[in-house]
């Protein structure tokens, strides 16, 4: 018999746990300079300005910096910022003699070399690359002496609703997992000049309120639109300005809650350019359905990373939060703790009873953790699943920081252990750069979820966004189907569990135009339902090209997994050289390149990457001078009632009223700027 899964108890875990390891030292996004100094020394970011556009379900993100070298010699400059997740770098800009010139995508190892190559010669040249799940490095060759360079990057990510609420992260904190790489570099994380950032959200449902943790009196907020009116759509501007010698270390976290009369719904963005291409779309189902609260659950387990990167007080925090959560257990639950380095320990002889006595014991035993060597995750996870009570409800909460690096750290390994058992596993990544494929992967097999946590987060408030769906039944095995219209290329493929308050995205491809008819089909309590809408694929519509780069990212990320389970093979690194390149993306075969026009001519690289930009940039332009864009596709559907019949959107109450910790109302934001 499988153990069974675990219910709302679990929430005393995840309500501290959260509050780990968020205060560390780290490094940051910025300049990377070998340990040491030398030439290098002379390069400073000397400006960083960061536009964001959220609109449409998806996110725009435009890094404009200028790089001085103060030095009497060119020098290279290097770039690193966090791998932002579900994200697509798409332009990389490099302004030579004041001409902005376009990078343009090709197979990674022929742009490394063709970069080296202008380089050596003196030529102004640029190359970015993905350094597999963690960063995105940046590489500027030959910054003139005594002189600025200016270099641009895009990248675009899908944005998920999730319990009424948006959640963007600029990423800049680095994640202190990659130690080789800290060996080496040391980062310069402080512009000399100004910082900038600016985001606009446009949304076509009313906004209640916005947050952004710890920026409350240096953000500006600014509010238009329609003022809270459906019909025409709310629109949010936030503008951070910060002096000479700010630094680079700290995420910016931005929060959005929609109203609580936002509905349930179906949305579909398209894009088709010609009635003779194909077209791409959006789909995003934010489903409502009689999810019960559930009420067992007294086992479980705590999987803790005691490694190296944990040092100093992130380990002292560790303990002081799990400490606090034994203190919170009633008399009749039971715990584990199992804390893995190089290799797993088992810290409790099996489970404990949690009474005072027992409880205090452990408080201390906790409080006597160190750290130090490897991330042996396997070992940790396997251990967890030993001496699992049959007869009890039991669930697993895996904190993490780092990646796996010692022990088995393949992917079919962890894929194989989870299949043994039927228990949800709660992953919680700590910081940037964390193998957040693996961890994702993990949680979602197991029926779970993975939550990402940042140590500029608001933590009360992802608190109560785990304890809503971890205290309700939540959607089994997930389908959706599209009918009509020659739909295909439907990614992911699948969709697996959906906990109270998540969306469901999916991007698609089609031929034709017409009407489709859209349905989801899911099991609660064993049960299954369906909903189900009709929706038109238009013949033309321009107005979001960007979802083209969009739906080849999911693609690719469809085939990395495949990579990470089975292995490399020619065939899938073909698939994804491909995509990257006919799609403009960097890749982990693929990196974008920037040299002269001579350059790419001789080269026989054409300028497809170019072409792509100019009409995402005049559709951007056009959207910016339009009223905000209502998706919505079911409104009329079940005799006006709506795939959902008009039943609200699950929140963070469950419909229950405001969110409390977790934002600010957007009107009390606004008195309190104006008075400032």
């Amino acid at each position: 018999m499988k153990p069974r899964h675990a219910g709302w108890k679990i929430i005393p875990l995840l309500a501290t746990l959260l509050l780990l390891l968020l205060t560390g030292n780290s490094l940051a996004a910025g300049l990377l300079k070998p340990v040491g100094g030398g030439a290098d020394s002379a390069l400073s970011i000397s400006a960083h300005r960061v536009d964001v556009t959220i609109n449409n379900g998806f996110v725009r993100t435009e890094v404009d910096q200028t790089f001085a070298n103060r030095g009497a010699t060119a020098i290279e400059g290097l770039y690193s910022f966090p791998l932002p997740k579900q994200a697509s770098l798409s332009e990389l800009s490099l302004w030579i003699a004041g001409q902005e010139i376009l990078g343009e995508v090709i197979e990674k190892q022929r742009a490394k070399q063709i970069y080296a190559e202008q380089k050596a010669q003196g030529n102004q040249t640029a190359l970015a690359e993905k350094n597999d799940y963690r960063s995105y490095d940046v590489r500027v060759g030959n910054i003139p002496a005594q002189s600025d360079t200016r270099v641009r990057l895009v990248y675009y990510q899908p944005l998920e609703i999730d319990l009424n609420i948006g959640r963007y992260l600029y990423p800049l904190a680095e994640g202190n997992v990659d130690e080789e790489r800290l060996s080496f570099w040391s980062v310069d994380d402080r512009v000399t000049g100004p910082f900038h950032f600016h985001l606009q959200l446009k949304s076509a449902f009313p906004v209640k309120d916005v947050r952004l943790p710890g920026l409350d009196q240096e953000a500006l907020v600014q509010r238009s639109g329609g003022m809270g009116e459906e019909t025409a759509g709310d629109i949010i501007d936030v503008t951070i300005d910060r002096p000479e010698g700010s630094q680079l270390n700290q995420d910016i976290v931005f929060y959005y809650r929609l109203d609580d009369s936002v509905p349930a719904r179906v949305e579909l963005v398209p894009y088709k350019a010609d009635p003779n291409d194909e077209g791409t779309f959006m789909l995003v189902v934010t489903p409502a359905a009689d999810l019960q609260p559930i009420s067992a659950g007294t086992d479980w387990t705590f999987v803790l990373d005691n490694s190296g990167s944990m040092g100093g007080h992130k380990i002292a925090t560790l303990a002081d939060g799990v400490s606090r959560v034994l203190g919170q257990l009633r008399h009749n639950d039971r715990f584990r703790i199992v804390t893995f380095n190089n290799q797993a320990k088992e810290l409790t002889p099996g489970y404990i009873n949690a009474t005072p006595e027992q409880v205090q014991k452990w408080v201390n035993q906790v409080k006597a953790i160190q750290s130090g060597g490897g991330t042996n995750l396997f070992a940790g996870l396997e251990q967890a699943y030993r001496q699992l009570d049959d007869d009890r409800t039991s669930g697993i909460v895996l904190v993490t920081d780092g990646v796996a690096n010692v022990g088995s750290t393949e992917q079919r390994a962890f894929l194989e252990l989870l299949k043994r058992f039927d228990i949800r596993l709660f992953t919680f990544v700590i910081g940037n750069s964390a193998n957040q494929p693996l961890l994702d992967r993990l949680a979602r097999d197991s029926g779970g979820f993975a939550m990402n946590i940042s140590d500029a987060d608001d933590i009360p408030g992802r608190l109560l966004q785990a304890k809503a769906k971890v205290r309700h039944q939540n959607l089994h095995d997930v389908q959706i189907e599209i009918d009509g219209e020659q739909v295909s290329e439907l990614t992911p493929k699948t969709i697996g569990n959906l906990y109270l308050g998540q969306q469901a995205v999916q991007f698609g491809r089609y031929r034709g135009a017409g009407e489709v008819k859209i349905r989801m089909k899911a099991k609660v309590s064993g049960q299954q339902q369906t909903w189900q809408t009709h929706a038109g694929l238009p013949d033309v519509d321009s107005r979001n090209p960007e979802l083209e780069r969009l739906w080849a990212l999911a693609k690719i990320e469809q085939t990395m997994e495949q990579v990470r389970e089975q292995g490399e093979s020619e065939q899938l690194r073909r698939q994804v050289t491909e995509l990257g390149v006919n799609y403009s993306l960097v890749t982990d075969y693929t990196s974008m390149l920037v040299a002269s026009d001579d350059v790419m001519e001789n080269e026989g690289i054409g300028r497809r990457n170019a072409d792509r930009v100019q009409k995402e940039r005049s559709a951007q332009q056009q959207r910016a001078s339009q009223p905000v864009q209502n998706h919505r596709v079911d409104s009329g559907s079940n005799n006006g009632n709506g795939t959902f019949n008009h039943r609200p959107a699950p929140g963070i109450g469950h419909g229950s009223g405001p969110v409390g910790l977790l934002t600010i109302p957007l009107l009390a934001w606004l008195n309190r700027r104006k008075k400032n």
